[in-house]
């Protein structure tokens, strides 16, 4: 039965590809080869019998000339099933047909019972020719969330959320949802929101709700705003200075302090279009 606990997680893996490669490079340590862009591919994994095969995500990473250098395969597995013994290597064997490169098998598990299960090895046949998927538990995200960018941390809480059915444990998950949804652009917001909407306990939905009571203009004038806007500004006046460089404009102490310590973003953005043509750095504040 499809449950929002199994598809929400699918949308994050559908939405941003490259997750599934953070993952497997963050939890088991897996080295994967350089890519130049990540992008979903189609779930169906239908042979040319009449036998169809879906798993629940695909993402293809390519080179800068397009090719499929790997592949991973997403599921979310909320119980076991021994019929995975027998579709999982087949999802690897026809996908790896159809891309010609390597493929992985990454099992993102609700429950530390199924990931047990989920890490057995699956013998094929042959010496040697054993299929051991990439499983993450829930304890693996849980210790994942500390020290990740925000959006990086958000799909790690909604992936936690997932593993907890609805349970009081989501009232934890939704304080720090809500705190961490506050330094995300509002669409941003918006998205990751309604996605965790599907998965929190009403008294969970109820605290998010709180705290997405906060405009993103109010988000920015709290501390963290504040410290978000400054970090932008410096961004921006860098960037000027930058612009002179590159056209070998020397910018005197006076005014690259000046141009460092304007916290206006509307008015670095009018310097910086002006370092374009401006024969001195001083032409600026004319």
């Amino acid at each position: 039965m499809v449950t929002h606990s199994h598809e929400v997680p699918i949308r994050l893996f559908q939405d941003r590809p490259e997750l599934a490669a953070e993952l497997l490079v963050k939890t088991v340590g897996a080295t994967l080869p350089p890519y130049a862009a990540a992008e979903s591919e189609s779930e169906a994994l239908t042979n040319c019998d009449p036998l169809e095969l879906n798993c629940d995500n695909v993402a293809v990473f390519r080179d800068r000339f397009g090719n499929a250098v790997h592949a991973i395969i997403t599921e979310i597995q909320r119980s076991d099933d021994a019929d995975k013994w027998f579709s999982w290597p087949m999802y690897l064997t026809i996908l790896r047909a159809r891309l010609r490169c390597q493929v992985r098998l990454l099992v993102v598990c609700t429950d530390e019972v199924t990931a047990t299960w989920a890490r057995k090895p699956i013998r094929i046949g042959p010496p040697e020719f054993i299929l051991r998927p990439d499983v993450i538990g829930p304890g693996d995200l849980v210790r994942l969330i500390d020290g990740h960018d925000t959006r990086e941390a958000v799909e790690l809480l909604i992936l936690v959320a997932a593993t907890y059915g609805k349970g009081p444990q989501t009232e934890a998950v939704a304080h720090d949802l809500g705190r961490r949804l506050n330094e995300l652009s509002d669409p941003d917001r918006k998205k990751y929101a309604g996605l965790a909407w599907q998965l929190l306990s009403n008294a969970a939905c109820d605290i998010l709700e709180g705290y997405m009571s906060m405009t993103y203009q109010e988000y920015l004038e709290t501390p963290a705003g504040q410290l978000e806007l400054k970090g932008e500004a410096r961004g921006r006046a860098e960037a000027v200075l930058d612009m002179f460089q590159l056209r070998g404009i020397e910018v005197s102490e006076d005014s690259r302090e000046r141009i460092l310590a304007c916290a206006e973003p509307e008015q670095l953005k009018r310097w910086f279009n002006s370092a374009f043509s401006a024969a001195r750095a001083e032409d600026l504040f004319d």
